[in-house]
């Protein structure tokens, strides 16, 4: 009896996890999408199978059990794909119980650590002579003091992990506005504004990276995504120009184009041989206008938000990482199709009312940057129920945000 094919995304995730799921579903592959939250879109996919679990954050040893009752379950390996740096270290922290049920490639647990700290990360950028920008590690108002003089302004606040910022506390002191994101760091043009900045997020977390600002507009961030194999050998390589992002300066992107810079390529090939880096995973970069180098920003250890439109531009990462995973002989794919637009319809358009109040894009700039092939991540005809669950989420939103809004008045 032959083998069926199958894969398990966690958590499922707005865009991520609906990308693999119709990546991979249309090639026969069964999808299981394992979360603690029904309030996600992808729980209504017709590509997803959805399965309800404990809550990992709560109780991880009662979540990696309920994972292996159910890997048990399948008869057979599924190919594994964390969705979150949580998840990412969650599962490299098990994965010697989890390699028994399921099939999945990521880097040495001492480099998922170093790739999910932001320190890790500079310490490697540093160690491998990739270009960053000038960066500080603070964890109390005496060490911020202590640098003060090496700082250079502006400069921005992030978390030492992202997902300090994702509780619904972190969102009532940083969110600014009705149609602001989720904001990614916090900018500081002075000193004044960095202790002030720091004593407001301190209340969520004192652990901070003082950080400073690469010059330079939006479209010049790069992300390259990309699949490694067992010997750290690029399988799969896609990238893309971030034009727009929400917030506007250090957000999350709304609107990018795919992009290639070869000069760009060895450098982030020779990077990843260099710390032995397997599976998905992204780098983000930003062009320095001051010397046109390419400086690090950010490294994600697994499939990023965007990245399901290499699949549409030549290159399709969750497919290779599936086969791989498998031991199932694929082609390297490394070509890819440029200026292929993806737009989150709704992210953009808070976007584009961002930069329009900055002055730096006009209502008709913005409707003529539409125009082209373009691909929409979480709407489709073919599996319409995820995008419309989507609609009226954003709408709730939205009311009880100006419920609070109107409260703070």
């Amino acid at each position: 009896m032959a083998e069926k094919s199958t894969a398990v995304i966690s958590p499922v995730d707005d865009h991520m996890g609906l990308d693999i799921a119709r990546i991979l579903a249309p090639r026969g592959i069964s999808v299981f999408g394992i979360d603690h939250n029904y309030d996600i879109p992808g729980r209504f996919s017709k590509y997803i199978k959805y399965i309800y679990s404990p809550y990992s954050d709560k109780d991880e040893k009662a979540f990696i059990e309920f994972l292996l009752r159910f890997g048990e379950s399948l008869g057979q390996k599924a190919v594994l794909y964390p969705l979150s740096d949580d998840h990412v270290f969650l599962f490299s922290n098990y994965r010697n119980e989890l390699n028994k049920y399921y099939a999945f490639l990521i880097p040495d647990h001492q480099l998922v650590e170093k790739l999910i700290n932001k320190d890790g990360l500079y310490y490697l950028a540093c160690k491998y002579s990739i270009p960053a920008p000038k960066t500080f590690f603070v964890n109390n108002k005496s060490s911020l003091d202590l640098i003060s003089s090496e700082i250079i302004f502006p400069a921005i606040i992030k978390p030492e992990e992202s997902s300090f910022w994702y509780s619904e506390r972190a969102s009532q002191i940083l969110v600014k506005g009705l149609f602001s994101g989720r904001p990614k760091v916090v900018y500081c043009r002075n000193w004044k504004e960095l202790i002030n900045n720091y004593e407001r997020i301190s209340k969520i977390d004192n652990r901070v990276v003082i950080q400073e600002v690469i010059p330079g507009k939006d479209n010049n961030l790069v992300y390259v995504a990309f699949y490694c194999n067992r010997d750290s050998e690029i399988l799969g390589y896609f990238s893309g120009k971030k034009h727009r992002v929400i917030p506007k300066g250090f957000g999350s992107a709304s609107y990018v184009k795919s992009f290639d810079d070869l000069n760009l390529r060895p450098v982030v090939t020779k990077f990843l041989k260099d710390i032995g880096y397997k599976g998905l995973g992204g780098i983000e970069f930003k062009k320095d206008i001051r010397d046109g180098v390419y400086k690090i920003i950010e490294f994600n250890p697994r499939f990023g938000m965007w990245d399901g439109l290499g699949a549409h531009c030549g290159v399709n990462l969750p497919y290779i990482a599936y086969c791989d995973a498998k031991e199932i002989p694929v082609k390297r794919q490394l070509k890819f199709r440029e200026e292929v637009i993806w737009v989150d319809w709704q992210r953009d358009i808070r976007a584009f009312l961002e930069y329009r109040n900055a002055g730096q894009l006009n209502f008709w700039q913005w409707v003529k940057s539409l125009r082209g092939e373009k691909v929409f991540p979480i709407y489709s005809c073919s599996d319409w129920k995820p995008g419309a669950y989507f609609t009226i989420s954003l709408f709730n939103k939205l009311w009880h945000r100006l419920l609070r809004e109107v409260k703070l008045i």
